[in-house]
């Protein structure tokens, strides 16, 4: 039941998310210190940008740990390469909806990696991503992906 009321939450935010403001958008940029980082952080939507800013804020109250500041602004760039309404992923979330696209979406972690890849993003990252999204979640991240 915690699961469906978080995820309505965050779906609920989705419809009022707005621009990020200058010192927002410069936050990002010195956190990121990478022309290619910024590129895949602009490239996600909207709302995914605005959650991604709120996880970093989170994430800087318990840690000032560059790689995962990077991270928590970067955790959800697997889900750039299509778009998912916010209905769907929350279906998806929940297991009613079955399908590639939703695969997808599941796997988007996985698909994040891929991308840092591909872009030839410094290799630290892609490590410090593996370790703290694929093999084992960082208890930070964990407690402010929300």
């Amino acid at each position: 039941m915690k699961q469906v009321y978080l995820k309505s939450k965050r779906a609920i935010r989705f419809l009022f998310y707005r621009n990020l403001n200058i010192f927002q958008q410069m936050d990002i940029s010195n956190t990121l210190q990478d022309d290619k980082l910024e590129k895949l952080f602009w490239k996600m939507s909207k709302a995914d940008r605005e959650h991604s800013l709120e996880v970093f804020e989170r994430t800087r109250l318990h840690s000032n740990d560059k790689l995962l500041l990077k991270l928590s602004l970067l955790h959800d760039i697997g889900k750039s390469i299509n778009d998912y309404p916010w209905i769907f992923r929350i279906f998806t979330e929940l297991g009613v909806i079955r399908s590639n696209k939703s695969n997808e979406y599941l796997a988007h972690e996985e698909i994040g990696k891929e991308i840092l890849i591909k872009n030839n993003c410094p290799s630290d990252l892609v490590k410090f991503y593996e370790t703290n999204l694929l093999d084992e979640k960082n208890e930070i991240l964990e407690n402010t992906d929300f």
